[in-house]
């Protein structure tokens, strides 16, 4: 959970201006410096493929465009690449950003060798590792524990998508609403960070259930969340739903307006990592055809709720 310290930095970024708790201010405050994400990809795949996967999830994954981040590649080599480029652009920190798939779906032991690797570079300052609820078994959380006491700051970015069980099934997610809760509350024993990535405009999902997401992370005192539109992509279930006329997706006007509205009911003291995705490859996008960009979305979100005169947290209460 955020210390004093952190709630601090985001009282003044709020001081300054700002209608959301932007986490890039936020890092840059906290460390004086900007801290780049280095996204490597270890080829760890998804347990839940074999139980026919999300229904927007390409059966391979969905295709990276980083440079240098691919399973095909050493990780070594993934890492040595992206910081030199990244140290010529004024970079000197870094988290190592565990990107594509279930990261932590691995023996124990393997993931330690890799996670130890990682952080032997002095430049890295901690890890962020993109997962599954059902995959963060003790004995992991334990390891990750460790490093946390060492003085590095350690994230999992989880799979949250809704906190609603009837929208998870729909999904297909292959876990519980409760699993989700324990895995935040694991982490946090631990003192471990929690990003959560949310999707907004699910099937059949209300706005008073997305809203309602809001509040229940915002009581579980996560740390961060990454906000979503969901995307139809060739080769998923979801895209055989759209053809068939049983979902379609939100137009940018309708994504925005629910940004704003979930932000609203959002606890302010949680950080903002995104409010869009990286872009879709245009040969894998089916749906939506608006620009998916996130400083483009950012700005449209800010310039509505200036209009609004209203701000994160604004609609939250305890």
């Amino acid at each position: 959970m955020l210390n004093y310290d952190d709630i601090k930095i985001i009282d003044e970024i709020y001081s300054e201006g700002y209608l959301f708790a932007q986490y890039g201010i936020y890092i840059k405050k906290k460390f004086k410096q900007k801290i780049f994400k280095i996204p490597v990809d270890i080829g760890l795949g998804c347990p839940h493929k074999k139980n026919g996967g999300c229904i927007f999830c390409p059966e391979m994954g969905r295709p990276i465009s980083v440079k240098y981040c691919s399973a095909k590649i050493p990780l070594k080599e993934q890492i040595k690449k992206q910081m030199e480029n990244q140290k010529k652009k004024g970079f000197k920190k870094f988290y190592i950003y565990f990107y594509p798939g279930t990261n932590t779906y691995a023996p124990a032991e393997k993931l330690k060798e890799i996670w130890d690797f990682s952080l032997s570079y002095k430049e890295v300052i901690g890890l962020s590792i993109g997962t599954r609820p059902d995959c963060l078994e003790k004995e992991k959380l334990d390891i990750l524990a460790e490093y946390v006491e060492n003085g590095y700051d350690i994230w999992i970015d989880l799979g949250v998508q809704s906190m609603h069980q009837k929208t998870l099934e729909i999904l297909n997610r292959g876990h519980d609403v409760s699993d989700i809760i324990k895995a935040i509350k694991d982490c946090h024993k631990r003192g471990i960070k929690v990003c959560g990535h949310v999707i907004l405009g699910l099937p059949g999902e209300s706005w008073k259930e997305m809203m309602e997401t809001a509040k229940i992370l915002s009581l579980l005192e996560i740390e961060a969340v990454k906000i979503y539109p969901l995307v139809v992509v060739k080769g998923t279930k979801l895209e055989e739903m759209y053809w068939k006329g049983e979902y379609r997706t939100l137009d940018e006007n309708q994504y925005i307006s629910l940004v704003c509205d979930f932000l609203e009911h959002l606890s302010p003291y949680v950080l903002i990592q995104r409010l869009s995705k990286d872009k879709v490859p245009e040969s894998i996008k089916v749906s939506p055809e608006w620009y998916l960009g996130r400083l483009k979305i950012m700005n449209k979100v800010s310039e509505i709720l200036k209009k609004r005169g209203t701000k994160q947290g604004a609609r939250f209460f305890r």
